[in-house]
């Protein structure tokens, strides 16, 4: 007796993401119009936006797996199988971590030259005078887009492509350790993106990449775009830690000590717990600014009871931790390559990987120097001084390790050399003006000036 099985035709690419995202959007504006509790659209963009990205993943296929276990449906994609082996793989849903990696990287390219163009168009504005180019209301909403495209490229440039590609074949994994949790963690990113540059159509955000209250909470349309687009991000950073950290700990090859680690791949784990614990502050702090807009919350209201220093204190509890983000898989590379083109092994491997330990360790006792203007209780300033300081030990150990790999080295002047060599002298720069910043003096004078910039935009353009 012949059993038929049921087959299910679910298409699993992009288009079919973005034809199901489309319905979706409009979707969830009609209920949130509905059902909402306001009577601006902030509920029916927000759940339009949510809604929108659930189908498109649908649509991209992440709901094929499930409906197989569920219904013991053989789900058939529409499109050709035999396409999985050639470039059509790179454009629809995969679990081989190397196409997810070169997938990461084209798409954090594109949004690269997004915020590079938003970069230029900041810079233009600034060259005369009364300049008509970016009209002055939509000026802190070209740097906040800007400035939040940035954020997350530098946040995922590395983890997400090099982390994603490089981490099991140097540690002799055969894949990630949840590859359809790998998968996820880019599957996302597209979505957040298109969030994001839709501010522009609403207006862009007018609060900058920090989103303070009360602005945030009379913003227009456009603050939604953030709302969703970070959470997005932050659904991205810990789904990709949680795999990470998972695929290190128990996928080692035989023989792959901890002590054996490449450094790229400490760099990878010290990010990993970084992003995983600190990205749901981040979401809780964007879930409640969405409920003061939505649901008439007053988390954030001053006048009702909330507090705009609530904001402040989540957002940079995940801010700075956020920085090192940047950071840490790039020391984890510099410290790969400077010892390959020094010909000579890695002067303090140990100690090395102490430093990028304490960096991350650091890293979650130095927010509030964010705050030192903005009304944190003077008794405090001293502790949150002396923490900002101490950061500068464990980052100049790394730059001592980097240095003495370097002395008395036969150098291989190659192009991934020279750009080893420029990565320490920018993040030097900026790393000599954040201990001038750290002085609750000196961050009270110069704060919020091109000092301030020219400091975060060293070490980010170093990292």
């Amino acid at each position: 007796m012949v059993v038929s099985e049921r087959r299910l035709a679910i298409p699993n690419n992009p288009i079919a993401g973005i034809l199901l995202a489309i319905p979706g959007y409009f979707a969830g504006v009609w209920l949130g119009t509905l059902f909402g509790l306001t009577d601006d659209q902030n509920t029916g963009v927000i759940l339009g936006y949510l809604l929108a990205t659930v189908a498109f993943l649908a649509g991209v296929g992440f709901l094929n797996y499930p409906l197989e276990r569920l219904f013991g449906w053989q789900v058939i994609p529409i499109t050709d199988p035999a396409e999985n082996r050639g470039i059509g793989r790179f454009f629809r849903l995969s679990l081989d971590h190397k196409v997810i990696g070169i997938q990461y990287m084209v798409t954090i390219l594109l949004m690269l030259l997004f915020g590079g163009i938003g970069a230029m168009l900041i810079r233009t504005s600034l060259l005369v005078p009364d300049s008509t180019i970016t009209p002055p209301g939509n000026y802190i909403s070209l740097i906040g887009l800007h400035a939040v495209m940035m954020i997350f490229i530098t946040s995922a440039v590395i983890v997400g492509p090099f982390g994603n590609y490089l981490v099991p074949l140097m540690i002799g994994a055969r894949r990630m350790a949840f590859p359809r949790l790998e998968a996820l963690s880019f599957w996302v990113v597209p979505p957040a993106a298109i969030i994001l540059a839709a501010a522009t159509f609403w207006g862009g955000f007018p609060t900058g990449w920090t989103g303070y209250p009360p602005l945030s909470e009379q913003a227009g349309q456009g603050m939604n775009s953030y709302i969703v687009g970070f959470a997005l991000i932050a659904v991205a950073l810990v789904t990709s830690g949680v795999n990470m950290l998972a695929t290190i700990i128990g996928l080692r090859a035989p023989g792959m000590t901890w002590t054996r680690l490449p450094m790229f791949v400490w760099g990878i784990f010290t990010t990993s717990i970084l992003g995983l614990l600190a990205a749901p502050v981040l979401a809780a702090a964007l879930i409640m600014l969405a409920m003061d807009r939505t649901v008439n919350t007053t988390f954030f209201v001053a006048s009702n009871g909330g507090s705009n220093y609530l904001w402040e204190n989540l957002f940079w509890f995940f801010g700075h931790p956020e920085v090192y983000i940047f950071i840490l898989p790039a020391f984890g590379i510099i410290m790969e390559i400077v010892p390959h083109f020094a010909r000579k092994p890695l002067w303090g491997y140990r100690t090395g990987v102490v430093g990028l330990f304490g960096v991350a360790l650091l890293s979650w006792f130095v927010w509030q120097h964010h705050l030192f203007v903005s009304g944190i209780a003077p008794v405090l300033r001293p502790f949150y001084m002396l923490s900002t300081e101490l950061i500068s030990i464990p980052t100049g150990i790394i730059f001592l390790v980097t240095l003495g790999t370097l002395w008395r080295a036969r150098v291989w002047f190659t192009v991934p050399m020279l750009f080893c060599l420029g990565f320490l002298f920018n993040f030097l720069i900026g790393g000599i003006s954040g201990v001038y910043l750290s002085d609750v003096p000196t961050d009270v004078t110069l704060h919020g000036s091109y000092f301030s910039m020219a400091h975060f935009h060293y070490t980010i353009m170093g990292g």
